[in-house]
């Protein structure tokens, strides 16, 4: 455990804590989701998907497989983050469907979006806890990348499911960091593990920002969502 890291996990806890009071002052919500997905797609291309790419060698060696089917492995386990965020994304048009009904949305529905992204969150945490930040500006990179990303997701659950999400979700989703974090921290996690939760998560982090936080693009969304892709990919690449 280390004291970037640990930084680290409280920052993402703190965004967690404080999102409740997070208010729009200067953009409007479909510039700054807009912003915030440019930003996601920019870290998963520029920084994700090529440390993911860098445990081929563990995969073929654990599976005895070829490179071909070493990067099939890893960009499955991509593949299925998409789907599962996906058939998230299906359930969570459900509920907007009941709530323009005027009913209340599903608790079944309520606890299978937490309990996805209690899963999510633990494996963020413990990935965080085998990070080696080369210095405190990758680790501020990495905080911000999916500290915006983990700030969208706690205003899209709390729209939807209002009280609910504020009496249990939020503090299922820190604690699924901290867990995540602690454990990660005095256990060993083999390196091929931490190849497939990390292509696992790209995935997760790509859905999420295509269909959380890219809204149709009008206005200035097209703008915002430029301004966060170029920004954070000069400054990824930069490093």
């Amino acid at each position: 455990m280390s004291v970037t890291t640990l930084a680290v996990a409280l920052g993402f806890t703190f965004i967690h804590i404080g999102s409740k009071h997070f208010k729009l002052r200067v953009f409007t919500i479909n510039q700054f989701t807009s912003f915030v997905g440019g930003i996601s797609l920019a870290y998963v291309f520029f920084h994700l998907i090529p440390t993911i790419r860098t445990y081929e060698h563990e995969v073929m060696e654990t599976f005895h497989i070829n490179a071909t089917n070493a990067s099939h492995v890893i960009f499955g386990s991509m593949l299925l983050g998409i789907i599962i965020f996906y058939f998230l994304e299906v359930a969570l048009k459900s509920t907007r469907l009941k709530i323009m009904r005027n009913t209340q949305p599903s608790t079944g529905i309520f606890w299978a979006h937490i309990g996805s992204y209690f899963l999510y969150n633990f494996i963020i945490g413990l990935l965080l806890a085998t990070q080696q930040f080369t210095s405190s500006m990758t680790a501020l990179i990495y905080l911000i990348a999916i500290g915006l990303h983990f700030l969208t997701n706690d205003w899209v659950l709390r729209h939807h499911f209002k009280a609910l999400y504020d009496t249990y979700g939020l503090k299922l989703l820190v604690l699924g960091v901290i867990a995540g974090y602690l454990l990660g921290a005095n256990i060993h996690v083999s390196h091929l593990l931490v190849g497939l939760l990390e292509a696992f998560v790209a995935g997760g982090l790509m859905l999420n920002a295509i269909k959380d936080e890219l809204p149709a693009c009008r206005g200035n969304g097209l703008t915002s969502f430029m301004v966060g892709l170029s920004l954070y990919s000069v400054l990824l690449l930069s490093i």
